[in-house]
């Protein structure tokens, strides 16, 4: 059975992209636009990991990955964002998210960081995975 991954991302081309890569890789997909969509979904679809968008309209990936954090720890949520400043790597693994990834998108860094990942989380479960592109 393939792993489900939801991935939260705003901005039509990017969804497109990660979906694209992520099902060739062998993933199959669930799709949110925003951080209440990804909340609900993220209960209702039971996915295996988040790829989470940290800037969505509404309620934003930050707020979004704090509380799924705090209702399921043992979901891995992977931080894409463009904010790539000082310290923004730590805030989003401070809010549980277990990988930080800055724009533009490096595809094929993120397929390996997901496969590495649920790999660790079939494993082993207190592992943390913090990976950092630039």
């Amino acid at each position: 059975m393939a792993h489900r991954v939801l991935i939260v991302e705003d901005t039509p081309e990017n969804m497109y992209a990660l979906q694209r890569v992520l099902r060739h890789a062998g993933f199959e997909i669930i799709e949110a636009t925003d951080g209440q969509e990804a909340m609900r979904k993220s209960e209702e679809e039971n996915p295996d990991l988040i790829l989470m968008d940290m800037r969505l309209p509404g309620l934003s990936g930050y707020e979004a990955a704090e509380r799924i954090h705090r209702r399921n720890p043992a979901l891995p949520i992977v931080a894409i964002t463009a904010d790539a400043l000082a310290g923004d790597r730590e805030r989003c693994l401070d809010l549980g998210c277990v990988a930080y990834f800055s724009k533009p998108i490096r595809y094929r860094e993120i397929v390996d960081a997901v496969h590495e990942i649920l790999n660790r989380a079939s494993g082993s479960s207190s592992d943390r995975h913090e990976t950092e592109t630039t």
